[in-house]
């Protein structure tokens, strides 16, 4: 939430946040989801990135809607992707914010990893490819909230600067 707000605040014309639970299963506060919609960002609830598309820079990513479902021996409802419910937006930057193992996310992706398997970034959170940032526990940051939203501004800052020159 934080990369969203600081790159919206920085000058971005547009930014969307793509979520594959529902708004209820966010964990985010409320207040923040809210004051995020006020400065304008968009929230697209039960959806799930698929690929993401371009030649030589990031041009588009391919969605799929979700439905949310009662696995067994799950306490949180799951997202289950809808058939045929594909779709594609038209992006310039993407910024993966990831709670869980980061190998299933990135391994297509073709980033340099260390050997915990977190993705290496340079000074400016950028990965191996310039185009993408990392940050938090994707990146090995301490594994704390505080310092997960402070690589996830600093990362927003770079791409800002980028945005904006």
């Amino acid at each position: 939430m934080d990369c969203a707000r600081t790159i919206k605040r920085l000058g971005a014309k547009e930014v969307n946040v793509i979520y594959r639970r529902a708004k209820e299963q966010m964990p985010a506060e409320e207040k923040e989801i809210e004051d995020a919609e006020k400065e304008g960002i968009k929230f697209l609830f039960q959806n799930n990135i698929i690929k993401i598309l371009g030649q030589n820079k990031v041009e588009k990513v391919e969605l799929i809607k979700t439905k949310l479902i009662k696995k067994e021996n799950e306490e949180r409802l799951v997202p289950v992707n809808i058939e045929n419910s594909n779709y594609f937006m038209n992006v310039n930057y993407i910024i993966m914010a990831l709670g869980s193992n980061v190998e299933p996310y990135v391994k297509d992706l073709g980033l340099k990893t260390n050997k915990w398997g977190n993705i290496e970034i340079n000074e400016k959170y950028q990965t191996s490819n310039p185009k993408i940032y990392a940050g938090g526990d994707l990146a090995g940051v301490k594994s704390t909230v505080a310092w997960a939203a402070y690589s996830g501004r600093e990362a927003a800052k770079n791409i800002a600067k980028i945005l904006i020159d």
